[in-house]
């Protein structure tokens, strides 16, 4: 009898908890709610359960619907706060310190991920990042097969703490928004680097689109552990390939771990080695050998040391005096801490050596000096500095298969995980950076990117709401001569976008860095977006937009070019205006000549075609001498005359 007394209980305890009322985390303590316009809350509980929500002198009442959840809309309010909120249900919740104001969500890849610790002046940046009536909220990072009502993540205000860990562009925005209109912000991370367009479109979304329609309604049915494994075994015989390839690697034997080091060359270390200025290593994928000599004396010997190297891209292998020490696998965010026993250490000349194996992207030591040491019983040994490098392996086929799921796998996984969650709020506007891993698709771009964010538009219930952008930074070499390019014909796809209804762009082509797709200048990007949002959003008389190309006009041997939103006028930030192109009916481009001739024309001309057609202008990847701005300072826009097939034509 005792027993079933303690089942029944047990269940009725098991039926009252799963009866009270629930919140989504994105509805909780330091949120921000969006001013002048319904205010959406919603949650959880047992059908027909009753809600009553008390707010700001305003009391709402619903029902738990069939499904198990409710939904209330408050009547909009003017921006302020704090305020306190009352839920009640079977249970009672109270939320505290919310604020009325505006909501931003910032998405996108890497470049708004970046975070404000990264950032140039970081120091000072991240010191003075202490803003109460700005609130952020980042969305944990999964990989959903079916569209999520719920996120991982929690309002946090804006402190030094809580600032460095998020977005810096965002992060930037948000500070002049607030400081300029005296208005509360929130801000909501849902970025995710390396990211293609195609996974953040809802499989609604996609229905009709030829590439990814049709795969988009089979990814909830995706059998994902058999793919991992098929995967894994894929992903580890290329590794295995790959490493055969290093010279010093060889018969199952770690050669260059006791090598001599007299013809390696010299760098200066931690950095990404793509970022060391060494010609060999730009833009290089494959093996590098590092090699440093320590010196060491009686009292360091006295017990085990410990090696720090930071993060590694992709995966190491460390030796001490020829020894193997450690090793760790391709993995991202891990720190390398490594102990070296006790009888590798030696009183004079030491020689650490690390092997490194990058299959693709960024290579090398991603942390900074304060994690790059060695720690013996008598003192912390900095590794900061000069040491000795060598190629073993040059990757040139990069056809690595994934070793497991990814957010490219399959199309609409961001949005699942990341979008999906939050559709129900209010929202002022969205702020965008993508298009870096589209890289190769830009014609596609032109109809995902539209596709995209009328998509959100729709699923936020919300047709008209802001949507700005920045279109990509400037990457790679300098072209030594004109020829199609890649990441010129993404901006394009960019630029057309906004003839999407209540969009806008920055652009980002002088403030990005040739060797780094993370520049780390996000104060200007964020400025621009900042201002751009109150010229087109909150429509105060600011000066905000870039010089845009308007028309042509074939004048015997040259084109004249007309510019508008130039203010007062166009100017060069030298002597000579750069990064024009021209050519004829043969297509064949040269670098031309240009000059500022009227405050809002241009003209164009070379020697080379006597009969031009045609001009473009910063139309490469990095377009490093494009110098013609407006008389505020904002960059003419990327643009040609032409509409020829570009080398992205018809790729899917």
């Amino acid at each position: 009898m005792y027993k079933i007394k303690l089942l029944i209980f047990f269940i009725l305890i098991s039926a009252a908890s799963q009866a009270e009322i629930k919140l989504p985390n994105l509805v909780g303590n330091n949120m921000v709610l969006q001013r002048d316009k319904p205010i959406k809350i919603w949650g959880y509980g047992e059908i027909g359960e009753k809600i009553q929500i008390a707010f700001a002198g305003k009391n709402v009442k619903t029902v738990v619907d069939a499904n198990g959840k409710w939904q209330v809309k408050i009547p909009k309010m003017q921006a302020g706060g704090p305020f306190e909120m009352i839920l009640q249900g079977k249970n009672k919740i109270i939320l505290s310190n919310i604020l009325i104001g505006d909501v931003w969500i910032c998405s996108g890849q890497s470049n708004m991920e970046f975070n404000l610790q990264d950032v140039l002046n970081a120091d000072v940046e991240v010191k003075q990042a202490n803003f109460p009536q700005i609130r952020l909220y980042s969305i944990d990072k999964q990989i959903s097969l079916t569209q999520k009502d719920d996120s991982k993540g929690n309002w946090n205000l804006c402190t030094s703490e809580n600032a460095k860990y998020f977005p810096a562009i965002g992060y930037f925005f948000g500070r002049r928004i607030n400081q300029d209109l005296k208005v509360p912000v929130g801000l909501i991370n849902a970025s995710w680097g390396g990211t293609v367009i195609e996974s953040w479109i809802s499989s609604e979304g996609l229905l009709g689109e030829e590439t990814f329609g049709k795969k988009a309604q089979e990814v909830s049915k995706f059998d994902t552990a058999a793919y991992n494994q098929k995967q894994r075994l894929l992903n580890k015989q290329w590794v295995d390939d790959f490493n055969r390839g290093d010279e010093g690697f060889k018969n199952g034997v770690y050669t260059w771990a006791n090598s001599n080091t007299l013809n390696w060359s010299s760098i200066s270390l931690p950095n990404g080695w793509e970022f060391t200025g060494k010609p060999d290593l730009w833009e290089m994928d494959g093996i590098v050998w590092f090699s440093k000599e320590i010196e060491l004396n009686e009292k360091d010997l006295k017990k085990n040391a410990i090696l720090n190297l930071g993060v590694i891209l992709n995966a190491d292998q460390a030796f001490f005096n020829g020894e193997l020490i450690g090793k760790t696998g391709d993995s991202w965010g891990i720190n390398r801490n490594y102990t070296i026993p006790q009888k590798l250490l030696k009183v004079g000349k030491n020689v650490l050596t690390v092997r490194i194996e990058n299959y693709g992207g960024d290579g090398g030591f991603m942390s900074k000096a304060n994690l790059f040491y060695l720690n013996t019983n008598e003192r912390f040994t900095s590794l900061a500095g000069e040491w000795k490098y060598k190629i073993g392996y040059k990757l040139t086929t990069y056809n690595r298969p994934e070793k497991q799921i990814s957010p490219n796998t399959l199309p609409t996984l961001m949005y699942n995980n990341m979008i999906s969650p939050i559709i129900d709020l209010s929202i002022k506007g969205v702020l965008w950076y993508q298009g870096e891993s589209n890289w190769d698709r830009g014609y596609q771009y032109r109809e995902l990117f539209p596709r995209m964010i009328s998509d959100w538009r729709n699923k936020f219930k919300d047709k008209n709401f802001p949507f700005l952008f920045v279109q990509l930074a400037n990457y790679h070499k300098k072209n030594d001569n004109p020829a199609d390019s890649y990441w010129a014909e993404v901006r394009e796809a960019q630029d057309l976008t906004q003839k999407v209804k209540n969009t806008g762009m920055v652009t980002a082509i002088d403030v990005g860095d040739p060797a780094n797709i993370h520049p780390k200048n996000k104060q200007e990007v964020g400025r621009r977006l900042a201002l751009l949002a109150e010229k087109q959003v909150y429509h105060l008389p600011v000066d905000s937009l870039s010089a845009v190309y308007e028309s042509f006009i074939v004048k015997e041997k040259l084109i004249t070019i007309k510019i508008n939103n130039v203010y007062d006028g166009l100017k060069s930030k030298s002597d000579v205006l750069g990064d024009f192109q021209i050519a004829g009916a043969d297509k064949v481009w040269y670098w031309a000549n240009a000059k500022i001739v009227n405050k809002n024309i241009i003209e164009v001309f070379s020697e080379k075609v006597q009969k031009p057609v045609a001009v473009r202008y910063a139309w490469e990847d990095n377009p490093a001498e494009a110098n013609v701005v407006n008389s505020k300072g904002f960059p003419l826009f990327p643009f040609r005359t032409d509409n020829w097939n570009g080398v992205t034509y018809g790729k899917k």
